[in-house]
């Protein structure tokens, strides 16, 4: 009997230190680049994430994804992405995502938010298809291919993504915008387009993209938030910058990604 006891002690012990050991310190410095950038986001947020022993490249590349993909974060998805942490570079088509971000900036739709259905995280086959009241949804994957497809003929929305080994496309369509990008995978040229159809203000950027891994997005948020920190610097002296005029700034100007991305989280129930 004691020698039972002896073994399901050292067992317990065993998992505890494992389960310490996957913990990530994340420092002060990461935490305000985190919170900073991406809207709804906050220390205690990115203090649970790194306990589940992701790390600020992580997050940063996870948080990327779903403000990109208008996906709310849950405890559901975090917990699959924390046990496929290693593929995490993998996943951008688990959300309609291109494997590239441009050669001088991070992807950044400016298509207004949308809720939209997702096929399950690292599923190599799904059909699916939504009906509602003028329209349909439809995704389709098989292998590394994805297909999506949405048209709604009450709102005049019109949304279709296809990923596959060779391009990556993206179009969208609303009474009010058009924007597409595409992708060539071989070479990593791209090219994006946007056109506001009440003003007729048209963007067109091309070159040569960048693969996504965790550490560049990391690296351009870092960037971007140092930037940031200057012209806050700047303000303190004097300067004409305040805090507001990053959200007051044209969304329809051509000046790169937003310094803060929009996200929707969803992890109070992990502190309750």
């Amino acid at each position: 009997m004691l020698k039972k006891i002896t073994i399901f002690s050292i067992l317990i012990m065993i998992i505890f230190s494992s389960i310490s050991a996957a913990a990530v310190e994340l420092d002060d410095f990461d935490k305000k680049l985190l919170v900073r950038i991406f809207k709804d986001v906050d220390s205690e947020d990115v203090e649970y994430m790194a306990r589940l022993g992701l790390d600020s490249k992580d997050i940063s590349l996870i948080l990327y994804y779903y403000s990109n993909s208008d996906k709310k974060l849950d405890q559901g998805d975090l917990e699959r992405l924390v046990r496929n942490r290693e593929r995490i570079n993998e996943f951008h088509y688990y959300y309609g995502m291109p494997s590239i971000i441009f050669d001088d900036e991070l992807v950044r739709f400016r298509h207004p938010y949308r809720e939209r259905h997702f096929p399950p995280l690292d599923t190599k086959k799904y059909d699916k298809k939504y009906e509602f009241n003028g329209g349909t949804e439809i995704i389709k994957v098989r292998g590394n291919n994805y297909d999506y497809k949405y048209n709604n003929q009450r709102t005049g929305v019109e949304e279709k993504i296809e990923i596959k080994n060779q391009k990556y496309e993206y179009y969208y369509r609303d009474r009010n915008m058009i924007e597409k990008l595409e992708v060539h995978h071989a070479n990593q040229k791209y090219s994006y387009y946007y056109k506001n159809l009440n003003t007729g203000r048209t963007i067109k950027k091309e070159g040569r993209g960048r693969r996504v891994t965790k550490d560049i997005v990391y690296e351009e948020l870092r960037e971007r938030y140092n930037d940031l920190e200057e012209d806050d610097d700047w303000d303190d002296d004097g300067g004409d910058w305040d805090n507001d005029d990053w959200a007051d700034e044209d969304p329809d100007d051509d000046n790169g990604v937003d310094i803060q991305f929009d996200i929707k989280i969803d992890l109070s129930d992990l502190f309750n």
